[in-house]
């Protein structure tokens, strides 16, 4: 269990909303539309492999459980609960907007994690997000921590020389 993060799949509930308590409740208002995957309309490819669909089809679990494993991709930034100790710290030149989760998931699977899928939790966030509804300065933010994360990986390839994984 030291080298496994467990994935909490987050979604999005419409604003005005109550968010759901049960993953029942989030599947009722998921069939609705009042709740999708995070960053489902944005960046697809940013919570894809979560395997949202797979989720979805699993019965709502009495308690909490791994429901199955999941392999890290490329632009992928999930959110996840971790072990106390032996993973690697978040790198903290990844300021503002864009490419922080990625980058410590990245480092995560680098490191020789695993990523289970928690079934019977999840995360919620409060509104759709949509284009055009970030701050001025998104662009250069993402723009900056772009450039950061190609010299990340980099540094990457120099911190485990004996992994198989790449970013």
């Amino acid at each position: 269990w030291a080298q496994i993060v467990f994935v909490l799949p987050a979604f999005e509930v419409r604003l005005g909303l109550r968010p759901p308590g049960t993953k029942a409740e989030l599947l009722q208002l998921w069939e609705s539309g009042d709740v999708r995957p995070f960053y489902g309309t944005l960046c697809p490819r940013c919570q894809a492999p979560t395997a949202f669909g797979h989720w979805r089809e699993l019965p709502p679990p009495p308690r909490p459980r791994v429901a199955y494993e999941v392999a890290w991709r490329d632009p992928w930034e999930p959110f996840y609960v971790a072990p106390a100790h032996g993973v690697p710290p978040f790198d903290e030149r990844f300021l503002q907007y864009g490419f922080n989760r990625i980058s410590q998931a990245c480092e995560l699977h680098m490191a020789g994690f695993r990523f289970a899928v928690l079934d019977g939790a999840f995360l919620t966030h409060r509104g759709f997000k949509e284009p055009g509804g970030f701050h001025g300065s998104r662009e250069a933010e993402l723009g900056l921590n772009r450039g950061l994360f190609r010299e990340f990986r980099t540094e990457l390839r120099r911190r485990y020389p004996g992994s198989s994984r790449h970013c």
